[in-house]
């Protein structure tokens, strides 16, 4: 009997044995099956990162973008003579030129008077009208700025600007659309665009001539001004990045208006041969400071000058 008892224990024993080997067992196996699957989970999240930094790594030995070059300008002949402008006078620092127009003169700017001194004063440096093709200090003498004006007097036998009052007749606007303007080191062409009776308020007081921006707005201003002879291009288009030069001149019989002819840079070139510096002559660099012997003050008073019709846009008195 005490035998039979003594066996059923270590029957019993046996099997608790057994079973904790069991629980053992499938702990372990539990445990490897976490790592397994924790390990799969750490694999995925780390994979897109893997690839990121891999990505960023290829990114970052990638050879840099070069900035495509600036074009190179085609060279052209001299065609105009500085040399012979600036002993004349030193102030000449380009030429304008429009085929089938009498526009064909120097363009001068003071730096040394006011603002419109050439409005009244010759080439020559005569104080007297019909005064000179001129452009204002405000204006950059290179033509980079978005909007260039040049002023000239409006002239009953078509010199200077008197030619530009052709333009209201849309045969003539269609035909004679070429301008162009040279300075020592570049001839820039532009072609015309507009045609617009304005008022006589100076531009560069409505908008900043040196913003890019100034171009679309004053392009956009000129097309909304009711007026049966303004003229426009058919395939007027402007952008910030374009540059305008605008003719401003008088208008005979409307003393409050303005004639523009507005022209858009199309194309530049650079002179083959430069010629030597501007002579620094404090003389010839203030031809009106005094008026040459023999020149008559009365000449600059538009009453003795009856080819003229009158002033061009400027400040009056």
């Amino acid at each position: 009997m005490n035998q039979n008892k003594k066996r059923h224990t270590n029957d019993k024993t046996l099997i608790l044995v057994l079973v904790g080997i069991l629980a053992a067992a499938f702990c372990v196996i539990g445990i490897v099956i976490g790592i397994g699957m924790f390990k799969s989970k750490d694999d995925k999240v780390k994979e897109p990162v893997k690839k990121e930094a891999e990505a960023a790594s290829i990114k970052v030995n990638e050879p840099e973008v070069q900035p495509e070059p600036e074009p190179v300008l085609e060279t052209v002949p001299r065609k105009i003579d500085f040399q012979g402008l600036w002993a004349i006078n030193p102030d000449a620092y380009a030429f304008i030129e429009i085929p089938g127009t009498q526009v064909n003169y120097p363009v001068m700017q003071s730096s040394t008077q006011e603002e419109d001194y050439y409005l009244n004063v010759t080439f020559e440096g005569v104080a007297a009208l019909p005064g000179s093709i001129y452009s204002r200090m405000v204006n950059a003498k290179d033509f980079t700025d978005p909007i260039t004006v040049i002023y000239g007097h409006d002239m009953l036998d078509g010199s200077y600007f008197g030619d530009l009052k052709n333009y209201i007749d849309r045969g003539f606007f269609d035909t004679y659309r070429d301008m162009y303007i040279y300075t020592p080191e570049r001839q820039f062409e532009y072609k015309i665009i507009a045609e617009v009776v304005h008022d006589d308020t100076l531009i560069s007081a409505t908008h900043d001539l040196k913003v890019p921006d100034s171009v679309p707005a004053f392009i956009q201003e000129l097309q909304g001004i009711p007026e049966p002879q303004n003229q426009f291009a058919e395939d007027m288009t402007v952008t910030p990045e374009d540059r305008l030069v605008t003719l401003s001149t008088c208008i005979g019989d409307r003393p409050n208006n303005r004639r523009l002819i507005v022209a858009k840079l199309v194309n530049e070139k650079l002179i083959a041969d430069q010629p030597a510096e501007n002579p620094a002559d404090p003389a010839a660099a203030d031809p009106g400071a005094a008026a040459p012997a023999g020149a008559d003050p009365a000449a600059a008073d538009p009453a003795a000058n009856p080819g003229n019709t009158g002033t061009p846009e400027a400040p009056q008195p």
